[in-house]
């Protein structure tokens, strides 16, 4: 199927909690010599699962809107999988397939990186992986956990500001200490977005918020109608922040 790349059915999912990929981060180092930042990188990396081995993509950029890699490592830029990552039968397939782009029509463009990574995890209880997939020119190097007896959440966020500001969401869970990050820039207005995430079945969420020096959080938990907790009103003094989670499947 990995010659189709099409982009899995945001929709499919099982009716319980199931063992789940969640990826923290993709890093780009090693860089070859060739190479002098900055340097213009569009691509894709994507999960294959079981469930539907079409590509669910957790770095995708075109060519006309690419990442400029400004040092080495440089972290990428995730987006949000369409829907949660599954592991039930142990295998999932990695692909990545990563160019460089060059002034012109795109002939020019140069393969930083194209490959294939079968992940086999066999195991009854949840772990960390901090893989590599080396290339001639450049590594990827990957910060992921398998986690058992879990669901996907899917965090909907709306923020508007009235000046520009850096804003920082991340989001965490008592199954695992990482980090997610779910945005980070800078923007003025309106800004909503989703993200789908992997949280163990009646752990907590929290969603956190950073601007400027302030922090504030948002937790949730399955089988609870609205947040357990949330932010009070000094929120309003950089904007209107609205923070809420779907589990699917219900852990209630």
């Amino acid at each position: 199927m990995t010659h189709d790349t099409s982009t899995t059915n945001s929709d499919l999912g099982y009716s319980g909690p199931e063992l789940m990929l969640q990826i923290f981060s993709l890093r780009l180092s090693s860089f070859s010599a060739s190479y002098s930042c900055p340097i213009s990188v569009y691509g894709v990396f994507a999960v294959r699962d079981v469930l539907e081995p079409l590509r669910n993509h957790v770095f995708n950029r075109s060519r006309d809107d690419p990442v400029t890699v400004d040092q080495d490592p440089f972290t990428l830029p995730l987006c949000s999988p369409c829907r949660g990552m599954y592991i039930p039968y142990d295998q999932v397939l990695l692909e990545v397939d990563l160019w460089i782009k060059k002034e012109g029509d795109g002939s020019a463009d140069q393969k930083l990186l194209s490959k294939y990574l079968e992940l086999d995890v066999r195991t009854e209880g949840d772990g960390f992986i901090y893989g590599c997939i080396p290339g001639d020119t450049v590594s990827l190097e990957i910060d992921c956990a398998y986690l058992t007896k879990s669901v996907e959440a899917v965090i909907e966020v709306s923020a508007e500001v009235s000046r520009p500001c850096h804003v920082r969401f991340v989001a965490f869970s008592s199954g695992y200490d990482n980090e997610i990050v779910l945005f980070n820039g800078k923007f003025t207005g309106e800004k909503v977005f989703k993200h789908v995430v992997a949280v163990k079945a009646e752990r907590e969420l929290k969603v956190q918020l950073e601007v400027e020096e302030s922090v504030f959080q948002w937790t949730f938990q399955g089988g609870n109608a609205g947040p357990l907790s949330s932010p009070d009103d000094s929120t309003l003094k950089y904007g209107q922040f609205d923070v809420g989670v779907c589990f699917y499947p219900s852990t209630g």
